[in-house]
């Protein structure tokens, strides 16, 4: 039983190694090639050693899109290749982790050549 209670303690204590610091962004994203601008949320996830992880989602011609890339570079020469709906995508871009930072940067790919900007969410007094 004591170690039942033990094992169940070392389950519910969070550990430093396991908590990663996660950005919470919001902004557009405009094409150039044709006009298909929108608004997208992004989630940065610092995964250590210049790896980052950006969950993107938002909605494009009323219709919602979730898709993860993983990124490597320091946070001012972040580069990343993602595959989306058939299309490949190469971007470049930078971000700011201080409260109210930014993440900007440049896609190019099989369907759509842009940029998106984004601002970091302020978070609200109550969380």
């Amino acid at each position: 039983m004591r170690s039942s209670l033990l094992l169940a303690i070392g389950l519910l204590t969070p550990t430093a190694c396991a908590c990663a610091e996660e950005l919470v962004y919001e902004g557009t994203w405009l094409t150039t090639n044709r006009k298909l601008d929108g608004t997208l949320t992004c989630v940065v996830t610092d995964l250590g050693s210049n790896q980052w992880r950006g969950h993107f989602s938002g909605v494009w011609q009323e219709v919602p899109f979730s898709y993860t890339v993983t990124v490597a570079g320091p946070p001012d020469k972040l580069q990343g290749t993602a595959r989306i709906d058939g299309a490949d995508y190469e971007w470049t871009g930078w971000l700011s982790r201080q409260r109210g930072g930014k993440f900007q940067g440049s896609f190019g790919g099989n369907r759509y050549i842009g940029s998106f900007e984004m601002h970091q969410r302020t978070r609200s007094t109550g969380q």
